[in-house]
């Protein structure tokens, strides 16, 4: 955090906290809240028990591997970096390699964190943790008996396409694919990691 924006006040109070539903995974909050000299309101919100994942494998030939599915909240099939969740009391690399093993069957030697952030940070406080794992190790996806997931092996580069495209509309695999182009354009990479990228 900048020395900026530590120093800036937060206008809120709580007056009153109140839980409108709650379920394994997530509560929806109806709080009284004052904003400034404004008369208290309800300030609906999202609070989740569980934390977001993505990952984006790279491979030594620089691809990675995009995952299909249909969402049904929002009622389409979209591609997305590796993506799940994490309990809040698991450290997220774990959670991170968890998903990565179900989803796309790899063990990586090297981890690399590249942001925690948050989607929308108006009605929920869900954060999602992005990290890039390479030097892979190919084993058997396992995902849960539920999902129903398409695996898209892919360069690199054309990854970058589609997230300048809008085919890749997830906002944490935006982050995270976005993320790592620019780091590599900066120069930011460890070595290993960017040679590879490049030879996508």
């Amino acid at each position: 955090m900048s020395k900026f924006t530590s120093a800036i006040p937060s206008p809120w109070s709580l007056v009153e906290d109140q839980v409108a539903f709650d379920c394994p995974y997530f509560r929806i909050r109806s709080d009284r809240v004052k904003d400034g000299a404004g008369a208290p309101r309800h300030y609906y919100s999202v609070r989740m028990k569980n934390f977001g994942i993505a990952v984006l494998p790279i491979d030594s030939d620089g691809n990675t591997v995009l995952v299909g599915q249909q969402r049904y909240v929002l009622g389409r099939f979209t591609w997305e970096v590796i993506r799940g969740g994490g309990r809040i009391d698991m450290p997220a690399l774990e959670s991170a390699k968890n998903e990565l093993s179900e989803e796309a069957g790899f063990l990586a030697g090297n981890w690399l964190q590249l942001f925690e952030a948050s989607a929308s940070p108006g009605v929920t406080d869900e954060l999602s943790d992005g990290f890039i794992a390479w030097n892979l190790r190919a084993g058997a996806p396992h995902p849960e008996a539920h999902e129903e997931l398409v695996r898209w092996r892919v360069p690199f580069s054309q990854a970058v396409t589609m997230a300048l495209s809008g085919e890749i509309a997830d906002l944490a695999s935006l982050a995270l694919i976005l993320g790592t182009q620019t780091k590599l354009q900066r120069g930011e990479l460890p070595a290993d990691l960017a040679e590879c990228v490049r030879r996508s």
